[in-house]
This record gives C-alpha cells, structure tokens and sequence, in this order.
C-alpha cells in the first residue's frame, strides 16, 4: 500500500492494474486499452469491459478477507472499486499510464527532480 497515492485517481489505475496482475492483463492498442482475462493454463482472453466490472463485483467481491499486510490492500480494493463508474473511471485513465509510464521511467532522475516543492 505505501507505493501509492489513492488520492490522486491516476493511482487508482495503478491500483488496480497491480491487484490483478495475476488475472487481468491489459494493453494499448489504438487508443483503446484492451483487456484480457488470464486462464488458468496461462493462455490470455480478450474480455470486455463489462465481464471486468461483473468479475469484480461477483469474484473479487466474494472472496474472503485475507490476513496481515494484504488485507488494508484488500480493503482499499473493495472500497474504492465497490462502484461500476469507479472501475470505468481507472480503465479510462489505464490509457494514460499505459501510454508514458516506460517513457517516465526511462527520464533522467535529475528531471524528475524537478518536481520536489
């Protein structure tokens, strides 16, 4: 959880980019950000935003709260996704750090030094 900022939305998509790595994959294609469902036998399946938000909301939803350091992400998950509009919002935004997230990476971290106030 300390590596990110929920207070800021472009986080929110960080957030949930990283929670279901294991599962959700997603990529930019044309402006779009296409999402893919991983199988079990590790083949990827386009899904479409709809099958995200009812995975959500019936899987991720059902599952049991785990223990230790995991469940504050689990809780934060639950919270700020518990709203069909919340994922739509952090696929939306999913474009933006798909599209500059290597290319921010990759600056000097002089520029970025740049930012401190």
């Amino acid at each position: 959880m300390g590596n990110y900022s929920l207070e800021w939305e472009l986080q929110h998509s960080y957030f949930l980019k990283d929670c279901l790595y294991e599962e959700i994959d997603y990529e930019l294609k044309e402006s779009r950000v296409i999402i893919y469902k991983i199988l079990d036998n590790g083949i990827s399946e386009r899904i479409t935003l709809d099958e995200l938000i009812f995975y959500i909301h019936s899987v991720v939803a059902a599952m049991n709260y785990p223990h230790g350091q995991q469940l504050n992400a689990f809780a934060a998950f639950r919270q700020l996704f518990n709203k069909v509009d919340a994922i739509k919002k952090a696929v939306e935004n999913m474009k933006i750090i798909l599209k500059y997230d290597d290319e921010f990476d990759e600056t000097d971290e002089e520029d970025n030094k740049s930012l401190a106030f």
